[in-house]
């Protein structure tokens, strides 16, 4: 099926129709697009603009409360909240309704202001130098606090935006109108001032602001302003862009965007004027065909695109529309009934792994000890204890619950199985305390049920699991207290019929278990008495193996499973108490773990979970990514590889930036030992080059992040082996430099690595302005910079060049010179500002940092920011908003910097490397200013 994805030609399409590769048209999905809409609020009334003609309707009956000055935005509704109140009011943007969340702010925002991503919405600041930080949860629409976030001194009418990563907020009265900005990276919830090339361009409070994804804009004023300022992202920079300021100076205004424009509306001195922002140009223009219905200021606006949410691949119902029927595939799970809950319903979102519970989806019939199937739309819960032919069908899109008296099933029985595809489920086995071998069929479209003899099963039996895909059900298991079964039965949908498997039995007797899987693998987990066991049938062979890398994080019994395509969720079950903890199983490798935040809502066992995407049913396919177009995001991670423990080493180890925890990728393992090599990369790969073994080396690695493998590329080696080059990278290519040669001759022969072709060559004429070797070495997207280092016949130095990237030259740059000499120092940065740290000198091993400003090209010496211990020939990376330092000479520790606030602090024993080492080195794909997204994929 593969092959029906991407760029084909004619002859393709006629082999794939003659040979049966061709995508069915069951399989063919549309991803909805958000609603264009925008909403300015304010008080009495709510006005909605339409982005696509600029016209402007009035919705008289959503009436945010007076004074909702913050506002943020899902993909699905708006959230007005502060002013003098602690009130949330949600505006849901496809039905144009308003209500106010069951919880309030902790503190109430007056004259604050909000922004967030599609996840959470974050509100701060306020009258009064409110310190606090509001978070909602658009999930669940929870409301919580943020410790340690608040804006410092307490800004208030401020503005804020952002992209999906990070929320800007900015001006404000300090006391006193300010120009800085504060930035709260979401995924660590940890704030910090920007450096003053962040700032405004003047300072003001009542200001306002929206964005994009990759841009931000501030505009207006107090006392009255039309100036509108820039920050683009990537760099954290600001600066004023003339063609774009307002028609109107004027401040207290509310703005919105989409992708492609901001809209600035209201103000201060009674005016209805709505100011365009096109940002393809930064010119603005008075939006003739709409204004306010009421002249309004101080208010808030939001609407379904901003942020960079347009620029999201799925909505935040999770959904994608099916193109023959318009039916959706939602990408979540609802585990239903148990004991002793009986009618609870949660529900799991298999996107963001978090569990909400959802009361209007409870199981009218309660009890426990059901099973559960469904297809794209619904889930059927049928039967439960004692015995009962009841049926429940839940329905996805409103996550309502009804009985549906007609899919009863045909007889009394508890602690049966089911699954079934897209157009049928099928319910067997069960009985309490006498044993069936009963099927029952339910047929979705007419919420009806009868028998199917043909397909019963062939040994009578309970507490069985079930799982499937769109052709084959496989039933196994079952029995207690005796008889016990192994065996594994498959029931063909096309014929209703079922034959025992033996091929497919466990290697042991399982009951009490649950089941889930996808298209080519089920997936059979937990059971008595408290197992963790996981078994894994392959349906293409009819065969059955245990996965012990897939076992359950804690034994249990009578857990519920489902899933999607990806994915096997495992909830509850009995301890013997009961326990609501999920684990999630991937299915590409085959390995479980627990996930905190979708835990059951109630602990509880012998209950039951469906999903429209798991068992193979029809949903969206996963982007297909290529050398060239990758799927959404550059990997968040950095690599630390090879380097001495003490004998020369090839080890890698992979530090996830957002949790701060660290783990071995034996599949990236450099090709051979070695240490004093150098690394540095693109978005996709690293290279790590250079070093020492048994001798000097020329070898060039190359590790892919995708898959976390290691490959050798001889056409990238380095002109000559060397110990301790020097590496740093941009988008397209790397640049290695620098080195000593077993013979003690030094190097500055600039080397080019290009990355669509994994090959390397000196840059005719480009050298650097003396021999030197232990050079330390960052950089941002424009150029790339060799600082210090040991320089032949001379010793330490602190000399700095420079590399530009467009036109391959190097140059001195004095002013980036370190502050005294020095050689093998750690360096990382964005694309703002490098930082070099610990290294030798005359004074000995060192701890200090030294920061280099990219736009000015200067050095300074950051007093009081020190490694936790002195640190020579240590590996150093990190992403935009933090560099990553290995510490110590022969250590497995890091210390984090936080580039906004040049501040650092030792990471936790997570981090640590697999094996303490010296002489390693690092990449990522996020340093040195690299993107933290890659183009989208076009599926054909």
């Amino acid at each position: 099926m593969s092959g029906t994805r991407g760029i084909f030609g004619l002859n393709d399409l006629i082999d794939l129709k003659l040979y049966g590769e061709w995508v069915s048209l069951e399989d063919v999905w549309l991803e909805p697009p958000s609603l264009n809409t925008g909403y300015f609020g304010g008080h009495p009334t709510l006005d909605k603009v339409d982005f696509a003609t600029d016209t402007l309707s009035n919705l008289p009956d959503l009436n945010p409360h007076p004074g909702a000055f913050g506002s943020t935005e899902s993909s699905t509704a708006a959230y007005f909240g502060g002013g003098s109140v602690t009130t949330v009011d949600k505006v849901v943007y496809s039905t144009d309704t308003i209500s106010a969340l069951s919880g309030g702010l902790p503190a109430a925002h007056n004259q604050g202001t909000a922004t967030g991503n599609n996840t959470a919405g974050y509100y701060a600041g306020g009258l009064g130098h409110i310190g606090q930080m509001a978070k909602v949860l658009y999930s669940n629409e929870t409301i919580s606090s943020v410790p340690g976030a608040g804006l410092v001194p307490g800004r208030y009418v401020a503005a804020a935006t952002g992209n999906q990563t990070d929320g800007y907020f900015g001006g404000g009265w300090l006391p006193g109108s300010g120009s800085s900005i504060d930035k709260l990276n979401y995924s660590t919830e940890t704030r910090g001032l920007l450096p003053s090339s962040g700032n405004l361009s003047l300072a003001r409070f009542w200001i306002s602001a929206a964005g994009n994804g990759t841009s931000g804009y501030f505009g207006g004023g107090y006392s009255s302003y039309s100036t509108v300022d820039k920050i683009t992202y990537s760099s954290d920079t600001t600066v004023a862009v003339p063609g774009a300021a307002l028609s109107l100076a004027r401040n207290s205004l509310g703005a919105t965007s989409n992708n492609s424009a901001g809209y600035f509306a209201g103000g201060s001195g009674s005016t209805t004027i709505i100011d365009k922002i096109d940002y393809s140009s930064d010119t603005t223009s008075r939006l003739a065909s709409a204004d306010l219905s009421t002249a309004r200021g101080a208010f808030g606006a939001s609407s379904s695109r901003a942020n960079g949410l347009s620029d999201l691949k799925e909505t935040f119902d999770n959904s994608d529309n099916r193109f023959i029927d318009n039916n959706k595939s939602y990408n979540t799970g609802y585990f239903g009934g148990g004991a002793p809950t009986s009618a609870q319903m949660d529900k799991t979102n298999f996107t963001s792994d978090t569990t909400v519970a959802v009361p209007g989806a409870n199981l009218p019939s309660g009890g426990w000890g059901h099973a559960a199937t469904g297809n794209q739309t619904h889930g059927y819960f049928g039967d439960d204890y004692p015995a009962t032919v009841s049926m429940d069908k839940v329905t996805y899109s409103s996550d309502t619950t009804v009985a549906v008296p007609g899919s009863n099933l045909s007889f009394a029985r508890s602690f049966l199985a089911a699954t079934g595809n897209s157009t049928h489920g099928y319910f067997g086995g069960g009985g309490y305390p006498t044993r069936y071998s009963v099927m029952d069929k339910v047929t979705y479209s007419s919420d009806t049920t009868a028998r199917a003899p043909g397909a019963d099963l062939t040994v009578a039996r309970h507490n069985l699991a079930a799982t499937g895909n769109s052709t084959h059900g496989y039933f196994g298991g079952g029995g207690y207290p005796s008889p016990l079964y192994s065996l594994i039965e498959k029931v063909t949908y096309s014929t209703d019929t079922t034959a025992a498997i033996p091929t497919a039995n466990f290697g042991t007797t399982r009951n009490r278990f649950a089941a889930t899987g996808n298209s080519t693998h089920g997936y059979f987990g937990g059971g008595r008495p408290n197992t963790t066991t996981m078994d894994k049938v392959t349906y293409a062979s009819d065969t059955t193996a245990a996965v012990p890398g897939a076992n359950l994080s804690v034994g249990r019994t009578a857990p519920a499973a489902t899933g999607n395509s990806s994915s096997g969720y495992f909830g509850g079950g009995s301890l013997p108490g009961s326990t609501s903890t999920i684990d999630k199983t991937t299915y590409s490798s085959d390995t479980t773990a627990a996930v905190p935040g979708a835990n059951l809502s109630v602990a509880r066992s012998y209950f039951a979970a469906t999903s429209s995407r798991a068992n193979g049913l029809s949903q969206p396919p996963l982007p297909t990514p290529t050398p060239q177009i990758s799927d959404g995001s550059t990997p968040n991670t950095g690599y630390f590889g090879g380097g001495r423990t003490p004998s020369p080493t090839s080890t890698m180890d992979k530090i996830a930036y957002s949790s701060d925890t660290t783990t071995a990728v034996p599949g990236a393992n450099l090709t051979g030992t070695r240490y004093g090599f150098a690394a540095a990369g693109g978005s996709a790969a690293g290279y790590f080059g250079g070093g020492y073994s048994s001798n000097h080396l020329s070898t060039m690695d190359k590790v892919t992040y995708s898959s976390d493998t290691t490959v050798a590329v001889p056409g990238a080696n380095l002109s000559a082996a060397r110990y301790f080059p020097s590496a740093v990278g941009n988008i397209t290519a790397t640049y290695f430099t620098g080195g000593r040669s077993n013979t003690g001759s030094y190097y500055t022969q600039l080397e080019k690595i290009i990355y669509s072709s994994d090959s390397i060559a000196p840059v005719p004429g480009v050298n650097l302005s003396a021999a030197r070797y232990r050079m330390a070495s960052t950089g941002n997207t424009i150029g790339g910079y060799f600082i210090s280092g040991e320089q032949q016949w001379v010793g330490d130095v602190s000399t700095a060049e420079k590399v530009t990237y467009s036109t391959d030259t190097i140059t001195a740059v004095p002013g980036a010179n370190f502050t005294s000499a020095a050689r093998s120092r750690s360096a990382a940065g964005n694309n703002t500002q490098g930082y070099f740290a610990g290294g030798a000198s005359l004074q000995g091993i060192l701890s200090v940092f030294d920061k280099l400003t990219y736009s000015t090209e200067t050095t300074a010496f950051l007093p009081g920011v020190n490694l936790s211990s002195n640190t020579l020939n240590a590996g150093a990376t990190g992403n935009s908003e933090n560099g990553y330092f290995r510490v110590g000479n022969t250590s497995s520790s890091f210390d984090k910097l936080n580039y906004s606030t040049d501040t650092i602090s030792p990471l936790p024993s997570g981090a640590n490397l697999n094996v303490s080492k010296q002489k390693d080195a690092a990449t990522s794909a996020r340093e040195n200013g690299l993107p933290t997204t890659t183009p989208s994929p076009v599926i054909v």
